[in-house]
């Protein structure tokens, strides 16, 4: 399995806070099966573009060097969670934020403040620069949970979902756990991940959370996670085209 979205890097943002926290989480996703990660911290500035990337490459040089050190057998990648404030509508060039080099930018918002009409702007940037708008956790935000059609009317604008495994157990919320699951049921996730931070609440322990979801069988369907832990996140390794999915139109459930 990869995670794809995944806070391993030690002490860059809120996820990790050291590198014996960082082999730990490691060691976890190891063996849960996971091979590959995604390594994601949040860039929430753009301006500091540089720093940002130094700080990343000389985390990452650490890290591949203590998880062979280790016999740790994962490889990480780089990426980033881009923080989707006004910057990101004027940025020239978003390409060195991708996942693994590739055209897929995993991108995030403020939950209580995003608008559709607003978030279809930075879509429009993204899609202008040749890239492939993945959105983060999209269970997460006020404005899909008040009204499911929006994930529909993304999906229209070309936007891809990556949904959180905690909100498929309920791990972040009823009314999270609601949407994701209609989310999935629908077809409408191209990705599964951990955006795991520690080694306890929201860990990287993938094949614990997929085992506890599967005590949901009547609510979440479970055949299409290989595709989403699996096969589209490598495609995304590889540089390959992740298909846009075709569902039907989501309607807000009573909660």
């Amino acid at each position: 399995m990869i995670d794809m979205h995944c806070h391993i890097l030690p002490e860059i943002d809120d996820g990790a806070q050291s590198r014996k926290m960082s082999l730990q989480m490691c060691r976890m996703a190891a063996q849960s099966g996971v091979t590959d990660i995604i390594a994601t911290p949040h860039m929430m500035d753009l301006y500091a573009g540089d720093e940002f990337h130094e700080k990343v490459a000389v985390r990452m040089a650490v890290m591949q060097q203590l998880l062979a050190q280790n016999d740790i057998p994962i490889t990480l990648h780089k990426g980033a969670e881009v923080y989707s404030s006004e910057d990101i509508l004027y940025s020239p060039d978003l390409r060195p934020y991708t996942l693994a080099g590739s055209r897929y930018l995993l991108f995030e918002f403020d939950f209580g403040s995003a608008t559709l009409d607003y978030v279809k702007e930075v879509v429009s940037v993204i899609l202008s620069q040749d890239l492939v708008p993945v959105l983060a956790h999209p269970e997460r935000y006020r404005f899909t949970l008040s009204n499911y059609e929006n994930i529909n009317k993304l999906a229209d604008c070309g936007v891809l979902f990556q949904c959180n495994l905690g909100s498929l157990t309920g791990e972040l919320g009823k009314k999270e756990a609601i949407l994701a699951r209609e989310m999935v049921n629908a077809g409408a996730v191209s990705f599964l991940a951990t955006d795991a931070h520690r080694v306890g609440y929201r860990n990287t322990d993938i094949n614990g959370m997929v085992e506890s979801i599967k005590e949901y069988k009547k609510k979440v369907n479970t055949e299409a996670f290989s595709t989403m832990l699996q096969d589209n996140p490598l495609k995304i390794i590889r540089g390959e085209q992740v298909e846009h999915p075709a569902f039907p139109m989501l309607k807000k459930k009573l909660f």
